[in-house]
């Protein structure tokens, strides 16, 4: 878990902002869930998860100002290892510290589910569904022609976004919103039960799609009919 997370933050850190952005939602999504349990559990707040990603989040949060587009300062692979490092000792710190029946009880305030009790593993995959997608379809496109996986190239998932007319600050922003859609959603749908969530997770998504995928189409329309 701690390999994987550290590289596919490096693999996503291509654009301005980005590694440290999306790490600073996921950070925040999982303080939020590390949080709840603590309270639902009557254990004191400061557990060692929700301090690592208060920590994680104040820091990615407080860069962001000096490397959002145009960036004046850059975190490096050092630092986009260190913060995906982070993230996942945070979510290992949580894991099997409750007990899976209370969680399942507690949290979600109703039926039994084992679900809240697998979120601790599952929710760093789910915080960085994006950068593991991206790192996955490298290593395989890669590999397939003969070169290293580690070997850079301009076919990431942010480079395609720009390549369909994305601007860089877009770019960065809807990768942002692909984040925050799955990290939040995740904690929501796990944490509250109810159709009102899920219907706003797929109206959420509906709207990150669009703007992703139309928003360019009918910029370009405007711009040639001008």
């Amino acid at each position: 878990l701690i390999v994987t997370t550290a590289n596919a933050v490096n693999f996503v850190d291509g654009l301005d902002g980005l590694a440290a952005g999306m790490v600073a939602i996921g950070a925040v999504a999982f303080f939020s869930y590390a949080f709840s349990l603590a309270v639902v559990n009557g254990e004191t707040r400061a557990i060692a998860a929700a301090l690592l990603t208060a920590a994680l989040a104040g820091a990615c949060i407080g860069i962001l100002p000096h490397n959002f587009f145009p960036a004046r300062m850059f975190i490096g692979d050092s630092g986009s290892m260190l913060i995906g490092f982070m993230l996942a000792c945070s979510s290992i710190s949580l894991t099997g510290q409750f007990p899976a029946t209370s969680l399942s009880e507690g949290v979600g305030g109703g039926a039994a589910s084992f679900l809240p009790a697998l979120l601790p593993l599952f929710l760093p995959f789910a915080i960085l569904l994006v950068p593991f997608l991206d790192l996955a379809l490298a290593v395989v496109r890669r590999t397939r022609a003969g070169r290293s996986p580690f070997s850079p190239d301009k076919m990431h998932i942010h480079h395609r976004l720009l390549e369909i007319g994305h601007s860089h600050r877009r770019a960065v922003l809807l990768m942002y919103a692909a984040a925050g859609l799955v990290a939040f959603g995740s904690v929501v749908v796990s944490l509250f039960s109810g159709w009102q969530s899920i219907v706003g997770f797929v109206v959420l998504a509906l709207l990150t799609a669009a703007s992703a995928f139309v928003l360019p189409r009918f910029e370009g329309r405007v711009w040639n009919r001008t």
